[in-house]
Order: C-alpha cells, then structure tokens, then sequence
C-alpha cells in the first residue's frame, strides 16, 4: 500500500494489512512502535508484525487492547507498543534511568603513546669551557585529561544522559581503572579536567658538552570498550560503546646531550 488509509480499505475488521516505508537511515533494533490517528472511526489493531532491512521480524502486541480514535469517547489519539514493559519507557533519558554499573573490557584496551608536550626547552653549550656551565628557568603549564565515552549500540538515548563512575587510565604501560575517582560524565560529551604545573629546574652543562633541558609532559591516548547496565526498577538495558581519554602527565625535565 502506498499509505494507511480507511477510504482505500484499509483497517478492514478481521484483514491484515501490510505496509513499506522507506527510510534513508538504519533505525537500529526495533523495540517499540507508536500509532498515531487522525481520524473519528474507533480502531482497535490486535497485533503489528514489523521488520527492517537489518533485522528479523518482530511481533508487538496491544496488549491492553487499547482503541484508538480521535473521538475521546471511544479511544486515544495515539499510543505506545513495545516488545515487553521495560521497552515502554525507552529511549534512556536524564532522570528516569540510573547506571547501575560500567565494566571496561581492559584486554581490548588500545594504548598509544603520543608526543610530547614541551613547555620550555633551552640549550646549554660547554664546548669550549673547561668547567660545567649551569643556568636556572622556570616553566609553568597546564595538563590536561580529555575523556570521552561514545556510544555504539544498544539500548537507544534521547539527549544528554549524565552518570558518574571511575574512569580507565594506562598505569605502568596498562590499562587500569582508577577506582580511586568517580567522575561525572554525559554520554558523548567531552569531559576536561585541567590541573596546572610549574615547577623551577637547573639545567647544567658538563665541561666539554652541549645538551638540551626540557621541561615537558609526556602523553598518552587510550581507547577502551564498555558495558554499562542500566536499570529502571525492576528493568534493564545495555548500552555498548567506547571509552576514550587523551592524558598529560606531570611536569618534569628531560635533558639530553646535543
């Protein structure tokens, strides 16, 4: 049918009745549907058997064999189908849901080292000296920790969806989680914690020799996946994604010989 439409038979008692709609985006699981009428004659649809070109056949049942008409003495205008209860108060919003845990898959984790960050960099030279030539400076910055969780799949999210838990991070070349913070984080969004550093350092050349002093924060990137369960009372669902964080170390100096 090209729409649903009492006029064309349509919504016959008793017939079932078949419809195609396009869309140019993937809906991703179907867990619920909405019918909305525009029209006065009570309708009351028993079962709605639905599928896309990514997933199987889903049956969703009236289950409160609920009438819909524009007419209020009949029916309602519009209502909510799910696959089971817990569906029904889908998508995950701010409020109605709570984490109720975050599991990193650590053995996946991605860890890469990026360069440096230099604050400050001066040269010494004692070539021609006989005796080590030593200078003081000062540097002074600020590091950052960049953190991001993006979800992929699973249960669908309207809006900012804000929830606290403790993030990973690379110790000793591995990835951990640090269960000694708990953050406050929203889905997709940045989350920026900066922290400043100065520090004086002494930078000496030995007799004979030319080197370069560095004040400098190394930097690392690590990418992570997550499980997260959320609950609603006595329901539950799972949102799957990707945990990434960009980090600064601490101020320190590095010198090397030039």
């Amino acid at each position: 049918s090209s729409g649903i439409n009492a006029e064309y038979g349509d919504f016959t008692r008793g017939d079932t009745d078949y419809y195609t709609f396009w869309r140019n985006e993937e809906v991703g699981e179907i867990l619920c549907v909405e019918m909305h009428t525009g029209g006065s004659d009570a309708l009351l649809v028993y079962k709605i058997k639905v599928k896309s070109s990514f997933t199987s056949w889903v049956d969703i049942y009236n289950t409160k064999g609920q009438w819909l008409s524009r007419d209020r003495d009949e029916g309602i205008t519009q209502d909510k189908w799910c696959v089971d209860e817990c569906a029904k108060d889908l998508p995950l919003t701010q409020g109605a849901w709570q984490l109720d845990r975050n599991t990193f898959d650590l053995p996946k984790a991605q860890i890469t080292t990026l360069d440096p960050w230099i604050i400050e960099s001066h040269e010494m030279n004692a070539t021609d000296s006989t005796e080590d030539i030593e200078t003081e400076y000062y540097a002074s910055g600020y590091s950052h920790q960049r953190m991001t969780f993006t979800k992929t799949d699973g249960a669908p999210i309207s809006g900012s969806l804000p929830f606290s838990t403790s993030p990973a991070n690379v110790v000793d070349d591995a990835a951990v989680v640090d269960d000694s913070v708990t953050k406050d984080f929203t889905m997709g969004a940045q989350f920026v914690e900066v922290k400043a550093q100065n520090e004086w350092y002494a930078c000496r050349a030995p007799a004979g020799k030319k080197v370069r002093c560095s004040a400098r924060m190394d930097r690392v990137h690590i990418k992570v996946p997550f499980v997260q369960v959320w609950k609603r009372g006595s329901c539950m669902w799972f949102v799957n994604g990707f945990f990434e964080r960009t980090g600064d170390g601490d101020l320190y100096q590095h010198i090397e010989e030039i």
